[in-house]
């Protein structure tokens, strides 16, 4: 179950969603994308506007990182309502980003293998996500039945 998140705005039959974060840097706006690179796989971006474009490189600092991260994992849950059957990849686009996501996943481990299947990559290799390894790339599924 997601704690507070933001509201959010999809689009696409839920394959974009629109939100404002709040915090000390003012209102940003931000975009959760599920990019389609394959038969029943996608890509999660996610970024902020700046001056009109989507850019996944920019660091807002707006210090409301908790709540945009439970409003992404609500954009992934409602991406699955539309996708029962989609294989979801998440990539992070530099180190800083990718620790970022090993902290999250091993955090809410727990809480997410209850309705999801976590996968992670090391050398190569893909593995049935393991607490505490760090990953470089990382897949979820929804859980059949």
């Amino acid at each position: 179950m997601i704690r507070e998140h933001y509201p959010l705005r999809g689009f696409n039959d839920n394959r974009k969603f629109l939100f404002r974060s709040f915090g000390k840097k003012g209102l940003v706006f931000k975009l959760v994308e599920f990019e389609e690179i394959g038969e029943q796989r996608y890509n999660l971006a996610f970024g902020d506007f700046v001056d009109g474009v989507f850019s996944d490189s920019v660091v807002t600092n707006n210090f409301d990182i908790l709540k945009t991260i439970s409003t992404v994992a609500e954009a992934t849950y409602r991406f699955f309502d539309n996708y029962q059957n989609a294989i979801l990849e998440i990539e992070a686009i530099d180190e800083r980003r990718l620790r970022l996501y090993n902290r999250i996943l091993n955090r809410k481990h727990d809480e997410i293998v209850e309705n999801l299947n976590l996968f992670g990559y090391v050398d190569g290799q893909r593995e049935v996500f393991q607490p505490n390894r760090h990953y470089y790339k990382f897949e979820i599924q929804r859980k059949k039945g």
